[in-house]
């Protein structure tokens, strides 16, 4: 078989089509090639990224949940007469029928108690004061 004889450029270089095809089709694939690496790369930090902040959403939405769960308790409880009570007795000084309120305010002179209520006298009738109080036990 005779071989084919190759086309002349204008410049003297002779060149084989098919070559050239594989060549360009090789380039091309590589080149294609690298861009899905590169795309797949930048979509898997991504990834990781929003993995990241599903993580961190998901603790948000549990310590919310928690604090929802003990609001709707702390709710429940303030329909009960007791904490009812509570609140009229301490935070609006009401009372009870036959009972007295006694309040002794702190002394607010400044003066520095380092834990010897011996010898300050206000300390030592608060200590008496509520001693009376005490419940037998």
């Amino acid at each position: 078989m005779v071989p084919k004889k190759q086309k002349k450029w204008k410049w003297g270089i002779k060149v084989n089509k098919k070559k050239l095809s594989i060549f360009f089709w090789a380039f091309f694939c590589i080149w294609f090639v690298g861009i899905l690496l590169y795309s797949n790369t930048k979509i898997f930090q991504k990834r990781m990224e929003m993995e990241k902040n599903l993580e961190k959403l998901d603790a948000n939405v549990e310590s919310l949940t928690k604090e929802k769960e003990s609001l709707r308790f702390s709710l429940g409880e303030t329909y009960s007469d007791e904490y009812l009570e509570k609140v009229a007795r301490e935070d609006l000084g009401m009372q009870k029928a036959g009972e007295k309120v006694v309040v002794i305010k702190k002394d607010t002179s400044g003066s520095d108690d380092s834990g010897q209520s011996g010898n300050n006298p206000l300390s030592s009738f608060i200590d008496w004061v509520k001693s009376i109080f005490k419940s037998p036990e």
